[in-house]
């Protein structure tokens, strides 16, 4: 188990048929928004400079459940997520749950 303790702006699940690609497909999004600092970039064709906080996103288990539990959070909120590997792919994680 992984934590990580962020100011957590929102959380967003949903679900529908996507039509983009033609042929209509089935999809699932569950989220959490969070407040990261606001990083620079640049390389030999950029110079982007930034500075302040920045909205960064991390994926949650799609369950009613815990986004019924971010329901009951008065947001802006400085949270714990708890992350696991996503079984769908291991090398990154998922937020499971999270401690106010």
């Amino acid at each position: 188990m992984t934590t990580l303790k962020v100011m957590v702006t929102g959380a967003s699940l949903g679900a529908g048929v996507s039509k983009k690609s033609g042929t209509p497909k089935p999809y699932q999004m569950a989220n959490v928004t969070y407040l990261a600092v606001a990083e620079s970039f640049q390389n030999e064709d950029h110079n982007i400079q930034r500075c302040g906080l920045t909205e960064k996103q991390i994926p949650m288990v799609y369950t009613n459940e815990l986004f019924k539990q971010f329901t009951t959070v008065t947001f802006p909120a400085e949270l714990e997520l708890i992350l696991q590997p996503d079984p769908q792919n291991p090398t990154r994680n998922v937020v499971t749950d999270f401690k106010g």
